[in-house]
């Protein structure tokens, strides 16, 4: 069983399609899958069709303590979710916190093939949470020369929680919103591949409005445009880091 973190220290990247199709490829895949919505804006949790904000249990209860049945959504995109909570935003760091939620999966490890956790697009006590439980790290970035700072940012982060989570592997850096046709994206793919200091380059997602529409009515981007260019690319990525 797999636990992912998707994870980076700037917004915009696609960081949270990115959670939400990998969930629902495993679906498609016919893997039960769990997503973890860490990040108070909540749009991981509206992506995948659950129902997230004020007066819904969701991950902040979970870190809290309650139990997994309590917070735990069956969505029609067949993935399930732990939404978010709106106080999120007021979890607070304390002595032993940032193992809170390496804690709280334990007894979901045997019902899951797969737990993907959507983080805060900033480093803090919620994204610590997600690396402190996580086997693995997926790293989105734009295809924008102006990420490669917070590729570094957060690769300094996951190294430092390696020291107390040595379960935790850097899996790789995924490039969204690729387009062949632009320079720009052609020269981010080679200046990762040359300057990753070390992390592997899993691939590019191209990019299409389907993802965006798909989103927006609730529904898994494999029922709403399975032949789109960045379904088959999702997919090609979770086959591959379901290899190894």
């Amino acid at each position: 069983m797999e636990i992912l973190a998707v994870a980076v220290q700037k917004g915009g990247t696609g960081k949270t399609t990115t959670a939400a199709v990998l969930a629902q490829a495993a679906a498609y895949r016919g893997k039960p899958c769990l997503a973890i919505d860490l990040d108070p804006q909540g749009n991981l949790s509206f992506a995948l069709g659950a129902t997230a904000g004020a007066g819904t249990a969701g991950s902040y209860d979970f870190l809290e303590g309650a139990n997994f049945h309590s917070v735990i959504q069956h969505t029609g995109s067949g993935v399930d979710v732990i939404p978010a909570n709106w106080n999120l935003s007021t979890v607070k760091s304390e002595q032993g916190s940032a193992r809170r939620l390496q804690k709280a999966i334990k007894p979901l490890k045997l019902r899951y093939n797969l737990i993907i956790i959507d983080t805060p697009p900033t480093a803090g006590e919620l994204q610590y949470n997600a690396l402190q439980a996580a086997t693995g790290l997926i790293i989105p970035l734009q295809a924008d020369i102006y990420n490669l700072q917070s590729l570094y940012q957060i690769t300094d982060t996951a190294r430092q929680i390696q020291q107390s989570n040595p379960d935790l592997t850097i899996k790789g850096i995924v490039l969204t919103q690729y387009d062949g046709r632009s320079t720009i994206s052609r020269q981010m793919q080679q200046t990762i591949t040359a300057q990753a200091a070390g992390v592997p380059y899993l691939g590019f997602i191209r990019a299409a409005v389907a993802v965006k529409e798909a989103a927006a009515l609730q529904q898994s981007l494999f029922k709403y445009a399975p032949k789109s260019k960045p379904a088959q690319d999702y997919l090609k990525l979770y086959d591959k880091l379901q290899e190894g």
